[in-house]
């Protein structure tokens, strides 16, 4: 059977390319607001150990440490690690090395390795011997504080005055080569005894890990606190927060040894650095510990394939900066000195990471950002000044250090900055002027707390987890502990599709990362399921979003109810302080301000520029000028702005107490969202059309002229569209319209957005979400318009005003169309030939033009070889 109604439409072909070699790249947009009255620690240096001659391998000339090291060097790191060989007899051979680097104007410090054998309870310069750990022998400390002092003594003699020494590298980890190890008490017995006889500052632990709170327990006693100057770890075993104990107490904590050996586990011979990868991992490792209050980072061998400094070997050049030296001199060259500030990062990719810093003298602010991303984005930089310069340099797989200076025309104290993807960049800018304090408080809004859902059984309290503090770790769930019950969970109100955390700080006993991380939920049918989102790493520590997507498009079965989150950290604890724990749609987002108004207000502004946020709330605010129009400035058109009913604001989408004088939508701004209900004297909605299209609308709109509208009903097999007749859309009912052009619905009265949205089996959207699984979204292709099923993991985006069908109310791949009867879908290729043609307008008046003239929609009756007539509706652009 032939079908006799058919659309014409232009189908638009849209290559996406994946790969990573054609990436398709979109420019996204952040903000990151610079706190500098809230300050931390002085950023104290960068820098490495060096390969000098008493070392065993890739010796360094003179030109390659003025490379690494120094003011004119490619990387500007202050810092220098030297190592203490066992044997005296060789000490001399660093003298040249650290006399090169004090007159460089390097921080110089000296890390041993082991002691003679013969102090040794093992009898050998190695830390294990079979099963045989080397311990110092109590009856040798004091020839051991000689012997450090005598490498002291050396160095000053010729000219060196060494700025620390360690008392021991790595006494916490058990090696086959050179070590010895020491318990917390042996270090604070030696420290207690012998300490005064090393005439130099005195370095401690050197551990190889932050992670164990028991060196900093010993050495925080009142009796040994005293007795050291720089609390010292390397970075292996992660960063952890024992050692934020120390913050306060005067001493510096430094991180004095890291490697990451890159693609060791990789079958290609060479594996060579990727710098999507590790590039990254470097980079993150670095900032992890300037936002741990650690005063200076030092990597481990300057001079190695995998260090700042290639050596020849796995496909870097003998004596040339690698990626990495340019990566540790993004923080080097321009964060020395300065003390690391607070910031926050508004940034709903959730990919961008980094730190900032103030300057000495306070006139500049430096922030260096991590982009592991292909998206570039254009980052708008809230300052606590005016500035009108800007200086960006940047990191990519192909630049090095790249600079460029921005004069931006005039004062400004949120200056925008590009962010290449894939980089690492350090922004400058540099205080003009003072910036006015505004007076406002402000709070994110979050109405769907998870305290506010369902309790079903005796689920307990747990799930309580907004403005709280929670361990995490593999014997510590988040929610519950119920992980197999649906007697017991926390029932959702409504179809959310986020899961959100909002970390206020986090901290960890070991690495910042949860591993297969789980979430046990129960599926609309009622069932236990579970899914793993994989290893998260975390590489912010403060102010971020951790988010979970809980919708149907990837918890195909649907998620109903949620009883716990697992992961299988089995000694990284995570200790979350917790904001608002709440649940979300899409990226809706809401503020709420008080006290006295200021429009220059760093919030209001971030608002104002971020198309996610639907309301603003200053029904607390006084001084609220009468001719404010935030809608104006808003990147959201849809944003409306809560009022007391006493301002006289008349301005677009505000609504001052329940009422609208004026509510402007339309499809070019972002979500909908009102908290309350409210009157509008006047409402519109703006669109354009280019066939036939789902929409929902607030308010009950009059249709406008040239555009159709149609109820729909639904069934397994296939939808069926009424026209509307009365010439109204109703309220929060989702309908189908057909035109051509750009179009204003008009109404007025109550209007209101809820968020499940359901007529029948159509689900109107106001926030913009993926199409869930097995829901059907409208299509026009080249066989004409029907309802598509999306399939896992579909990328179509349902808009907002738009609706979708109820997932699972067929197995069909696509369900047609029909128009008052007659299907909207014709295969043209197996249509018979068109003998001739009549035109008429939807009034049915005959049009006389030729069809290439025709613009607009018309009433086609076409008489076909078979002998049949088809009548249609067909629209010409």
């Amino acid at each position: 059977m032939i079908n006799n109604k058919f659309i014409r439409l232009t189908a638009l072909l849209c290559i996406v390319l994946f790969s990573r070699g054609f990436a398709y790249s979109q420019t996204k947009t952040a903000t990151l607001a610079i706190n500098a009255q809230a300050t931390h620690q002085k950023i104290t240096g960068f820098g490495g150990f060096v390969n000098s001659p008493q070392f065993g391998y890739g010796f360094m000339s003179e030109t390659e440490i003025r490379k690494i090291w120094g003011k004119d060097s490619e990387t500007n790191c202050n810092i220098m690690r030297l190592y203490i060989p066992t044997d005296e007899n060789s000490w001399s051979q660093a003298v040249p090395t650290a006399q090169l680097a004090k007159s460089l104007g390097l921080i110089v410090f000296a890390s041993p390795w082991s002691m003679p054998a013969t102090w040794k309870t093992n009898n050998s310069v190695n830390g294990m011997v079979g099963t045989n750990r080397g311990y110092l022998k109590e009856e040798n400390y004091g020839d051991y504080a000689a012997y450090l002092n005598r490498f002291v003594t050396l160095m000053r003699n010729n000219g060196v005055e060494l700025d620390a020494i360690s008392i021991q590298n790595e006494p916490d980890y058990d090696v086959t080569y050179q070590g010895c190890y020491w318990t917390p008490a042996q270090i604070t017995k030696f420290l207690r005894e012998y300490s005064s006889a090393i005439d130099c500052k005195i370095m401690v632990p050197e551990t190889y890990s932050f992670s164990d709170g028991n060196y900093v327990d010993s050495l925080m006693t009142d009796d040994i606190i005293d007795k050291f100057d720089i609390y010292a770890s390397h970075q292996y075993g992660g960063v952890g927060n024992a050692h934020q104990k120390l913050v306060g107490t005067g001493k510096e904590i430094w991180q004095t040894e890291y490697l990451i050996n890159w693609n060791d586990n990789s079958s290609i011979p060479a594996r060579n650095f990727e710098w999507a990868t590790d590039a990254f991992d470097f980079a993150n490792a670095i900032n992890l510990c300037m936002l741990s209050d650690i005063n200076a980072w030092v990597h481990f061998s300057a001079k190695r394939f995998y260090g700042m400094l290639g050596d020849g070997t796995y496909g870097t050049q003998d004596g040339e900066i690698t990626k990495r030296g340019y990566v540790l001199a993004q923080y080097a060259k321009y964060v020395t000195g300065a003390t690391l500030v607070e910031n926050t990062w508004t940034d709903d990719s959730n990919m961008l990471t980094g730190s900032s810093y103030l300057s000495v003298t306070g006139d500049s602010v430096m922030t260096v950002v991590i982009n592991p991303s292909g998206n570039s984005y254009t980052l708008t930089v809230d300052l606590p000044f005016n500035t009108s310069t800007e200086m960006s340099i940047s990191t990519t797989e192909t630049t090095n250090m790249a600079k460029t200076a921005i004069n931006m025309g005039g004062e400004t104290s949120r200056p925008q900055a590009a962010i290449e993807a894939y980089s690492v960049t350090t922004l400058i800018f540099t205080k003009d002027s003072e910036r006015p304090e505004s007076q406002m408080v402000s709070e994110a809004v979050h109405p769907n707390k998870i305290e506010d859902q369902t309790v079903v059984g005796a689920f307990g309290t747990g799930y309580q987890l907004s403005g709280q503090t929670a361990d995490f770790i593999g014997t510590i769930p988040l929610i519950s502990t119920n992980t197999t019950s649906s007697s017991s969970y926390l029932k959702l109100n409504e179809p959310f599709n986020n899961l959100v955390f909002h970390v206020e700080n986090l901290s960890s006993s070991g690495s910042y990362s949860s591993g297969n991380t789980t979430i046990h939920y129960v599926n609309d049918n009622g069932e236990v399921n579970s899914h793993s989102y994989g290893d998260i790493p975390f590489n912010n520590k403060t102010n971020f979003d951790w988010v979970l997507d809980i919708s149907r498009s990837l918890l195909t079965d649907g998620c109903s109810g949620i009883l716990s989150i697992t992961n299988q950290n089995a000694s990284s604890k995570l200790t979350f302080n917790f904001g608002d724990v709440y649940f979300t749609m899409g990226n809706e987002k809401m503020y709420k301000f008080s006290g006295v108004y200021s429009s220059s207000d760093s919030y209001l502004l971030d608002c104002l520029e971020d198309s996610a946020y639907t309301s603003l709330d200053f029904t607390e605010t006084t001084d609220i000028p009468a001719d404010e129009d935030w809608h104006a400035l808003a990147a959201n058109k849809n944003c409306v702005y809560y009022v007391d009913g006493n301002v006289a604001n008349e301005n677009t989408n505000v609504i001052s107490g329940t009422t609208c004088n004026n509510l402007a939508l339309s499809d070019e701004g972002g979500n909908f969202y009102s908290l309350v209900d409210f009157t509008a004297t006047t409402a519109t909605y703006s669109c354009t059309l280019t066939g036939y299209q789902m929409l929902v609308l607030p308010f009950e709109a009059n249709i406008p002229e040239g555009v159709s509208a149609f109820t729909l009903a639904v069934s397994a097999t296939e939808v069926v569209g009424t026209s509307i007749t009365d010439g109204k859309i109703p309220a929060n009912t989702p309908v189908l319209v057909e035109g051509s052009g750009t179009f204003t619905f008009t109404g007025s009265g109550n209007v209101s957005s809820p968020l499940n949205l359901k007529v029948n089996d159509l689900n109107g959207v106001y926030i913009a979400m993926k199409a869930p699984f097995g829901s059907y979204y409208l299509k026009t292709n080249d066989n004409g318009t029907a309802f598509y099923r999306a399939a896992s993991g579909t990328n179509e985006t349902i808009n907002s005003f738009g609706a979708y069908l109820d997932p699972n109310i067929s197995s069909a791949d696509a369900l047609p169309l029909r128009i008052d009867g007659q299907s909207s879908i014709v295969r043209i290729n197996n249509m018979p030939t068109v003998l001739s043609e009549e035109y008429y307008t939807l009034m049915g008046q005959k049009v006389l033009p030729e069809k290439n003239n025709l613009k607009g929609i018309y009433i086609v009756k076409s008489h076909l070889s078979d002998g049949s007539v088809s009548s249609r509706k067909i629209f010409f652009k």
